[in-house]
């Protein structure tokens, strides 16, 4: 989803994200994304992981947004570095530099009658 380093996103998760935020916006949840990056080689947790994986997520919520989502439904928006790999046997692997959206489960409405 994102070359090594960088929080642009490339060609098909634009695409990606588009098709998603159509989703999105025929359901009533609102929304949370986090950014994730691949290991480091040696096993090394660059800070800059954390940063960068927060800037995925951001950029993500961007394009939804441009998408059409409103920006009340955006929930969350995090980064989570390379603490929750895809691949947790090969975290060097490019799918792990990605991000992760999830449609949050509401409590559901009380009917006004309902005396509480």
């Amino acid at each position: 989803m994102f070359k090594e380093g960088s929080a642009v996103p490339n060609d098909r998760t634009k695409v990606l994200l588009g098709a998603v935020a159509r989703v999105i916006n025929r359901l009533p949840n609102r929304v949370s994304i986090a950014g994730h990056t691949s290991a480091s080689p040696g096993g090394a947790k660059p800070a800059s992981d954390w940063s960068l994986s927060s800037a995925r997520a951001d950029a993500a919520r961007q394009l939804l947004q441009g998408a059409g989502v409103d920006a009340d439904r955006i929930y969350q928006v995090s980064g989570k570095a390379a603490s929750d790999p895809l691949y947790p046997d090969d975290p060097l692997l490019p799918g792990n530099r990605r991000i992760t959206i999830v449609l949050l489960r509401e409590a559901p409405v009380l009917p006004a009658d309902s005396g509480l």
